[in-house]
């Protein structure tokens, strides 16, 4: 049997390891692609530092933002993935397989959360996007977050139920990888206020181009943050979204005292609650999945115009840089990095 190289936890907390494994065959509706390019993103620290959903199934390889040209496909594929096309997905955790996962050569996918890299752009585009975009839309337009009807273009006018126009979306975390897309996202959906806490020195140009209409500076502290984003929502505001904390007290502080409103994140709370207002009306703190096989429906729309969307330059990525090869050591370095706090100014890439 043919094997790979593959980086995996094979003990929570500790260093991830280079190991080999068989290289897999795709069953019916599945690609096998030849990865080429792999987005590291919090979500492996998460796994490899706390054991994040891999409870009873060590060794796991770690990646779930993948690119690649595909080399196989199985029953039942559409016929516009076939070999040789560059594609970019996302894994589906569901099936608790190391087969759908990126850190090794080969990797499978599922068809429907599988598309074609548009031909003016590149593999490392189509990586940066996956779970930093997935996240944040589930988050925002997924049942389980704050579960808005995304207006996509094929649909009827009386399915766009909101007048997005008209609605104000706070983004805390919004400098980060999952905070830029979610900006995109929300101008995309066409928010007519979109109020968003990052370091305004060093994104706030960045934001502002992907639609942010009001950037306020994290540094100002937590206290002197909610006043200034209360100066501009008033006692209103009932979407937010938090890409990065454990400790959900801002978020949900923001959202108003009259009116219930909703605080979804991508990060569970591992903090004590400090003083979030009165909320006469009660409130909901929802952590979100970001995986498109949770809502098979929506994953399959999603992917069918998230390449549109790129090409169209409606979405763009946000940079990255590059590890060569499956260099373990550097990969630990950023996941260490990850768990320390210390944010990469870009995603980074690891290339094979």
């Amino acid at each position: 049997m043919a094997t790979m190289d593959a980086l995996m936890v094979e003990t929570v907390g500790q260093p991830i390891i280079k190991g080999k494994r068989p290289i897999p065959t795709p069953s019916e509706g599945e690609v096998l692609i030849k990865v080429t390019v792999v987005g590291l993103n919090p979500y492996e620290h998460r796994v490899r530092d706390w054991g994040l959903y891999v409870e009873g199934r060590l060794p796991v390889v770690l990646g779930n933002d993948i690119a690649g040209t595909i080399t196989s496909v199985g029953p039942n594929t559409p016929s516009h993935l076939k070999p040789g096309t560059h594609v970019f997905g996302q894994t589906n955790y569901l099936k608790r397989s190391n087969d759908q996962s990126g850190l090794q050569e080969y990797a499978l996918l599922d068809a429907y959360t599988v598309a074609p890299v548009p031909s003016s752009l590149s593999d490392d585009d189509g990586a940066s996007l996956v779970c930093n975009f997935i996240a944040p839309f589930w988050a925002i337009f997924g049942a389980d977050g704050l579960a808005l009807p995304f207006p996509f273009e094929d649909e009827d006018e009386d399915e766009k139920a909101i007048e997005y126009g008209a609605q104000t979306i706070v983004v805390v975390g919004a400098g980060s990888n999952c905070g830029k897309y979610a900006v995109q996202i929300c101008a995309l959906a066409g928010f007519g206020r979109i109020v968003v806490t990052a370091d305004a020195a060093r994104n706030g140009d960045e934001l502002r181009s992907y639609g942010a209409t009001h950037v306020v500076d994290r540094h100002a502290g937590a206290e002197d943050v909610a006043r200034q984003i209360r100066a501009l929502v008033g006692d209103g505001l009932v979407y937010a979204f938090d890409a990065v904390n454990v400790d959900h007290t801002l978020g949900l502080s923001l959202l108003s005292d009259s009116r219930k409103g909703t605080l979804a994140c991508i990060v569970p709370k591992m903090a004590e609650l400090g003083d979030v207002g009165e909320k006469r009306e009660g409130y909901e703190d929802r952590f979100v999945q970001g995986q498109s096989h949770n809502q098979p429906e929506l994953g399959a729309k999603v992917w069918k115009w998230l390449p549109v969307w790129m090409e169209q330059g409606k979405v763009k990525s946000t940079g990255w840089d590059v590890i060569e090869g499956l260099d373990v050591e550097r990969v630990n370095k950023v996941l260490g990095d990850y768990r320390d706090g210390r944010q990469p100014p870009k995603q980074v890439h690891v290339h094979l």
